[in-house]
């Protein structure tokens, strides 16, 4: 299986191209990020290739234990990273001796499509990967009829699946979004903080999972901090998705950007304060184009505060001191990334003790992630164990015990 997955790279790195347009033109990544996804999707099958132990579980001819494929594992796909999320899943569990079959959401089709094609051409065995297309009955009847699931989507998504996977009693592996909250210090480097996070909230018109949600600010430098957000904000590129400047792109529909506009009209009802740094700007045709937002929100409670929105909304708090900080950032329901932007070695420390996420990060925003570290969530945002890394082999194996007399 090892040298078909390696088959399978070799045939993604061939065919670089065409699954770059793929992405742009089916789900409007800008280029830059669609050949960003691409790589992505290499460095997976790459690390989790020298992940897979060397001469692992073989069968004990004494007491002892060995670890167990699951079977065939449901994979439940994203639209976001229709490419390099389902990869970094497809191959350790094929690596570790399952079957995928995996739904794609539906703008992701062709891509899932031609991926499965690649797999066929590069290995005897394409009857371990097969692709079941449809929308939310076809996922919940393959999840209600393999052997495990394993998924990126909403919070509601993550639901569905648990009550399904916990009927049935399989393991499920959920990777449900996050609120995802930088903490600006007194001793950042300001315009540094401002771009990292600007970057991270709006690119690709923020349809991250990791994507930088919230800037908690300490309130001494609250009105620097925010003319220089605004400012690096302004400096971003949006438009044409195939231009090589191009960070923002549309949003995948035009429900989307319909939904995402009304969380923001709904803060101006609120009298939040809402800023438009690229407004002016000429807005590209279409009817899914929405220019990012910056909101100032000192109400913990109210939805743009603890709703993840996943389109181009930055949401700006003030912190009167380090408790309120912490405290602001760990008061939402999801916890996936957290970052921290100071050179407090007593702050980082205190930071890496008490944020509740799975993904902490120091000095750059809360956007991206490595493939050999585990990748997933606390709170709600994760169920069962992340992906990628060591958790590879703790997702798509079973332990079973053995004894003789």
């Amino acid at each position: 299986r090892l040298k078909s997955l390696q088959a399978l790279r070799n045939q993604l790195k061939d065919h670089r191209d065409e699954m770059v347009d793929l992405l742009v033109e089916d789900i409007g990544k800008p280029i830059r990020y669609a050949r960003g996804e691409w790589a992505r999707a290499l460095a997976l099958i790459d690390a989790a290739a020298q992940q897979v132990d060397a001469g692992q579980d073989r069968s004990p001819t004494e007491t002892g234990y060995r670890r167990e494929p699951l079977g065939v594992i449901a994979l439940i796909g994203p639209f976001n990273n229709p490419l390099a999320i389902p990869v970094g899943k497809i191959v350790p569990a094929l690596l570790y001796s399952n079957a995928v079959i995996w739904k794609p959401a539906i703008p992701g089709t062709r891509i899932a499509r031609r991926t499965a094609e690649l797999f066929a051409a590069a290995t005897n065995r394409p009857e371990l990967l097969q692709v079941l297309y449809g929308g939310e009955g076809t996922a919940r009847e393959l999840m209600s009829s393999c052997d495990a699931v394993t998924l990126s989507g909403s919070l509601r998504t993550g639901r569905v699946a648990q009550e399904i996977c916990g009927v049935r009693q399989t393991p499920l592996q959920a990777e449900l979004g996050g609120n995802n909250a930088s903490i600006v210090w007194r001793d950042a480097d300001l315009p540094a903080a401002a771009s990292s996070i600007a970057e991270g909230a709006f690119a690709f018109a923020g349809q991250r999972c990791t994507a930088n949600r919230r800037a908690i600010v300490e309130m001494g430098v609250y009105d620097r901090f925010l003319d220089e957000l605004v400012a690096a904000s302004a400096r971003l590129t949006w438009g044409d998705p195939t231009n090589e400047q191009t960070q923002i792109g549309p949003l995948i529909s035009s429900a989307s950007c319909t939904r995402v506009a009304s969380v923001i009209e709904r803060a101006k009802k609120s009298s939040l304060i809402v800023m438009r740094p690229l407004e002016k700007s000429q807005t590209p045709p279409g009817d899914a184009w929405l220019s990012p937002a910056i909101i100032c929100c000192d109400d913990p409670t109210h939805e743009v505060v603890q709703e993840e929105t996943f389109g181009p909304v930055l949401v700006v708090q003030r912190a009167k001191d380090w408790e309120e900080a912490i405290w602001l950032g760990n008061c939402v329901e999801q916890g996936l990334a957290a970052a921290l932007f100071s050179g407090s070695t007593r702050l980082i420390e205190d930071f890496l003790r008490r944020a509740k996420a799975g993904i902490l990060k120091i000095n750059c925003s809360t956007a991206d992630a490595a493939v050999d570290l585990p990748f997933g969530g606390w709170k709600a945002s994760g169920i069962g164990p992340p992906e990628h890394g060591p958790a590879n082999r703790e997702f798509f194996t079973r332990m079973q015990a053995i004894y003789f007399p």
